[in-house]
């Protein structure tokens, strides 16, 4: 079969990728993508990681630098010569980043990789693996692993009205009703050794096929950062593909490596608060409609106003973090709003 040659096409007001037929000879048996902005020393470590997680299989590599002033573009064109570096005129984002290194890639599978990761050895290769064996399956996600060496979730189900009360108030539904289809994470239901389908998996390492791309087209772009992945997810998911969760790969995530530096990013586990909430509104106001993006909202400050007001003075087994925690939640939650797409 002909492998497919992503172009952009302009749809809906938003750059995707499209597809037409290129020739199949030669083409590597995967690319990989790293989008990065001041993050070069990380960079280095996951470039460094790279031969061995593909344990033989042809891969070409493209770093997409976002206008980084550490000196992160000019360290890979001296230290890693044979990475395909693009350097961007304006920072794109996430999505704009990807979708830049998806105009150029000729592999059969798309691996979509962030660059504060360590890719472990064999790792790539078993995704291939995955992806070869089963044709029902569009996207792939590996275990991830904090530096400290413990379980980072990563397998997730998705939205409904009811996932902001039941898995972002820190009022412990998620754990105490893992099974619900309103609890996001799947871990709480299966743990983290059991490969399982998934409806979303986090961005940091998710790979899929160039014809997958080619089909429903890359990253939104309306998406500056965050939620992107859980939306080219939906979109892969409504046309019929599957997700999958693979323990057996692994991959360890510095989480937040570019935003953790932010006031109030704490207690958005280091992300962009105003962003973070911004693109999650985003997704809920395209996936659920907007009454369902309002009446999820609500709930969610509903649920956060509960876990606030049981841990002030003199509430027994108050915590202090989590009270601070809430608030800052409830502080974003009211003041972001979601901007229309450029």
């Amino acid at each position: 079969m002909a492998q497919t040659w992503p172009i952009l096409v302009f749809s809906l007001g938003n750059w995707y990728i499209s597809g037409v037929a290129a020739p199949a000879d030669s083409c590597p048996d995967v690319s990989i993508v790293i989008v990065s902005f001041n993050t070069r020393d990380l960079l280095r470590d996951c470039l460094s990681s790279i031969h061995a997680a593909c344990a033989g299989r042809t891969s070409e590599t493209f770093v997409v630098d976002n206008q980084s002033h550490d000196g992160s573009a000019d360290m890979v064109a001296e230290e890693f010569p044979w990475v395909r570096l693009i350097r961007t005129e304006r920072n794109l984002g996430f999505a704009g980043g990807n979708n830049c290194a998806f105009r150029h890639v000729t592999g059969r599978f798309v691996y979509c990789l962030n660059p504060d990761t360590v890719s472990h050895p064999g790792s790539i290769s078993f995704l291939l693996d995955i992806l070869e064996r089963d044709p029902r399956i569009g996207y792939v996600g590996p275990k991830l692993l904090n530096a400290d060496g413990t379980h980072q979730l990563s397998a997730y189900r998705f939205h409904t009205v009811l996932s902001g009360l039941f898995s972002w108030s820190m009022l412990g539904f998620d754990r105490r009703f893992p099974k619900s289809r309103h609890c996001l994470s799947l871990h709480h239901q299966y743990g983290y050794d059991t490969a399982i389908d998934v409806d979303w998996i986090t961005g940091a390492a998710i790979m899929t096929r160039a014809q997958v791309v080619a089909d429903i087209g890359g990253y939104n772009e309306a998406y500056f950062l965050y939620a992107e992945e859980i939306e080219w997810c939906w979109r892969m998911h409504r046309a019929g593909w599957i997700g999958r969760y693979e323990p057996g790969a692994v991959v360890t995530h510095i989480r937040a490596a570019s935003t953790s530096h932010l006031s109030d990013s704490h207690a958005f586990h280091g992300h962009n608060p105003a962003l973070l909430i911004e693109s999650h509104r985003r997704l809920a106001r395209q996936t659920l409609g907007r009454p369902g993006q309002a009446l999820s909202t609500a709930l969610h400050l509903l649920g956060l106003s509960a876990a606030f007001l049981r841990n002030v003075p003199p509430m027994p087994r108050r915590n202090a973090s989590t009270r601070r925690k809430a608030f800052l939640w409830i502080k974003y939650l009211l003041r972001t709003p979601v901007r229309k797409s450029a």
